[in-house]
């Protein structure tokens, strides 16, 4: 059985740049710039911190957002993250 998390970014439809640019997804600091869309980690049981954002123009951090979230053996935890219109917002990150 898997254990992890799937995480899913999107955006703003009218905010068409960001399909140029690709989110960054931290999961306990470890890196993976991967397009907008559904991606599923698959780790080990424990705790773990997600952060999300995007590198645009000037901002290294654009939209950082962050979560904690607890992974049990055998479960899939859902996170979605959503970047709202305004560029200077952050994402809005949840556990579904």
């Amino acid at each position: 059985m898997k254990t992890g998390i799937e995480i899913k970014t999107t955006f703003f439809f009218l905010a068409i740049f960001l399909i140029f640019i690709k989110p960054v997804i931290e999961i306990d600091s470890q890196q993976h710039k991967l397009k907008w869309g559904t991606h599923f980690f698959n780790l080990t049981p424990g705790e773990y911190s997600i952060r999300i954002y995007f590198r645009y123009l000037w901002m290294p951090e654009c939209g950082i957002n962050q979560i904690k979230i607890n992974v049990c053996e055998g479960e899939i935890k859902r996170v979605s993250y959503f970047m709202p219109p305004w560029i200077y917002s952050k994402g809005k990150i949840k556990i579904l």
